[in-house]
């Protein structure tokens, strides 16, 4: 069975854990979510925990603030995002569109970020504009923040 609603891309997610500069975009894509169902996968995970890692060693956050980081962001996920497994076609499909679709700006990540919105059918939500315009050549349902 397919879910719907909507993929959030990590961009997303990151910019409500940092407060960057897309933390108002994304707090007001969020709010206006309300029942919406949100997805991530377990590659939203790593990707989450590889930024907070990287600001950690740099000397941007303490250790304490990357703590609170990571539980902040695992009482989100378990609040209000569900969790999608990536499965053995989903790295097939990125690989192959890495490989064949030479003219589509696609990095890896983001290829497996699409195969998995893909197959579960949800609507790929992101602030990254070079995504966006990767997911719809290849066919991915993708929104822009707004």
């Amino acid at each position: 069975m397919k879910a719907s609603g909507a993929y959030v891309d990590s961009c997303v997610l990151l910019s409500l854990l940092l407060g960057d500069s897309g933390y108002d975009l994304a707090e007001g894509w969020l709010d206006r979510q309300s029942d919406q169902p949100l997805w991530i996968s377990h590659w939203v995970l790593l990707e989450v925990a590889g930024v907070i890692a990287v600001c950690r060693r740099r000397g941007d956050i303490s250790a304490a603030e990357a703590e609170r980081m990571h539980d902040a962001f695992e009482a989100f996920r378990q609040a209000r995002l569900g969790l999608i497994e990536p499965c053995a076609e989903d790295f097939l499909q990125a690989r192959a569109w890495l490989h064949e679709a030479e003219h589509v700006a696609l990095r890896s990540g983001d290829a497996l970020h699409c195969a998995i919105a893909k197959r579960e059918q949800l609507l790929l939500t992101s602030a990254d504009r070079n995504l966006g315009k990767a997911a719809e050549q290849l066919g991915v349902g993708f929104a822009l923040l707004s």
